[in-house]
């Protein structure tokens, strides 16, 4: 669990140093990462009314590359910043979270947790010459089977011949 804890911090500046493995995202049950090794620097502004915290990610990871399922490495070199104000009750489903006045920490977890899987590209694949080459042939072999170009489906014949008549002057 990475814990920040604030409430002893005198006011002002401060630095704290994470480190985000695999164990990290096992304890979410996300499997897409592995080999992960992110070095997390937290700069914390804290004030009387709230805390300021600018993040400084920097490492990188793995990711199954979307065609042969071999990894790919990501790297990851990204800021963010989150501000946390001083209130009543927690509230953690905003950009800006409240914690109440009596907590002296803050968990971290969610937070990390979220901005490195959005941080995940959406799609990821090798060039097709790095790809495992067993994977792309059965790939190939596979998508070739299935596609009889010979004949066509006379069920599109009925559909096209539909559309020929809605679309007669």
């Amino acid at each position: 669990m990475l814990k920040l804890p604030f409430s002893s911090l005198s006011l002002g500046h401060h630095t704290f140093d994470f480190r985000v493995n695999d164990a990290f995202f096992e304890t979410f049950h996300y499997d897409e990462i592995s080999n992960c090794n992110i070095k997390i620097k937290i700069n914390l502004e804290k004030t009387e009314r709230f805390l300021k915290l600018d993040f400084y990610f920097d490492g990188t990871y793995f990711v199954p590359c979307d065609r042969c399922l071999d990894p790919i490495e990501i790297p990851v070199n990204h800021e963010e910043q989150l501000i946390v104000n001083f209130g009543n009750e927690n509230d953690f489903d905003s950009e800006v979270w409240t914690i109440s006045s009596k907590e002296h920490e803050l968990i971290l977890d969610n937070f990390i947790y979220e901005t490195l899987v959005l941080l995940r590209p959406f799609s990821v694949m090798h060039d097709v010459e790095k790809c495992n080459p067993k994977m792309v042939e059965k790939l190939q072999n596979s998508s070739n089977a299935g596609a009889s170009h010979d004949s066509p489906d006379p069920r599109w014949d009925t559909l096209k011949a539909l559309k020929d008549k809605i679309n007669k002057p």
